[in-house]
């Protein structure tokens, strides 16, 4: 059945999942601080939805695509009983969504690298998967939701930080230096995963991250390219407090923020 969706934010992920699901017959408004003019998703014609500059009409199910620096007036946009957010970190509003799909933006177009597994993950129990049906978008219920948040947050914060640093995608973790940083930051990011109560498994978060294609260019890159706000507090930096409170070393997390201008200390 169509449902009315409010997406909170039209930047790369928004749009693209707007397109999605409005091509799968919903009816789709964003939520938005500008007009974001028609949405251009490779593989799909051009598209116009409405749009407001502040919570718009009710709706049925809301996804919050914003950074999450951001949360504090996106927050405010929300107009629906249910809400879903595919933000980076474990700190996600509502009900979280994991997304493995990089998306960007070519001359106005906007293109996804195709992930090396299902485009999101979800707790089971969730109405996603029925809202998705009729869309290519692959999703996952993923039972044990705890250690697959934290599977992607440590996902985040190697290709993140490294690919913004490098300047270049995610090819460089097949390289050596790049893959020897990656497991530096696994190994003193682990102990705080296993205290969280999450069991990760390090050789699937770097086999799957060597797997995307060249070229493959993950939002942080992006963003420090063109001079926006690194999304460093809910990732990398959220891992050196956590260190703080479980009273755990966080060298190599600290040495990556303080090589993107973040300053410390922290508080969780």
């Amino acid at each position: 059945m169509p449902l009315r969706i409010a997406i909170i934010g039209a930047g790369n992920l928004g749009s693209w999942l707007a397109v999605h699901l409005a091509n799968a017959g919903h009816a789709v408004h964003l939520c938005v601080r500008r007009d974001p003019g028609p949405l251009h998703v490779h593989g799909f014609p051009l598209l116009t939805l409405p749009h407001y500059l502040d919570s718009g009409p009710p709706a049925d199910f809301a996804f919050l695509t914003t950074k999450t620096y951001d949360n504090p007036v996106a927050l405010s946009r929300v107009n629906a009983p249910v809400l879903a957010a595919i933000q980076n970190g474990l700190t996600q509003p509502g009900i979280p969504v994991l997304s493995y799909v990089y998306i960007e933006s070519q001359n106005g177009v906007r293109h996804a690298f195709p992930p090396p597994r299902p485009h999101v993950t979800v707790p089971p129990g969730t109405p996603l998967p029925a809202l998705f049906r009729d869309t290519p978008i692959q999703l996952l219920e993923d039972p044990d939701f705890v250690s697959a948040a934290w599977r992607k947050m440590l996902h985040n914060c190697i290709s993140n930080p490294l690919t913004a640093l490098a300047g270049r995608g995610l090819e460089i973790l097949r390289e050596p230096l790049y893959r020897d940083w990656a497991e530096q930051i696994l190994a003193e990011s682990l102990p705080l995963a296993t205290a969280a109560g999450a069991s990760v498994d390090p050789a699937q978060i770097l086999d799957t991250l060597a797997s995307y294609p060249p070229g493959t260019r993950t939002s942080m890159l992006q963003d420090r390219l063109l001079g926006k706000p690194l999304e460093l507090a809910a990732l990398n930096g959220y891992l050196v407090a956590l260190g703080i409170r479980y009273q755990m070393p966080t060298p190599v997390n600290r040495d990556l923020l303080s090589r993107l201008g973040y300053p410390l200390p922290f508080r969780v």
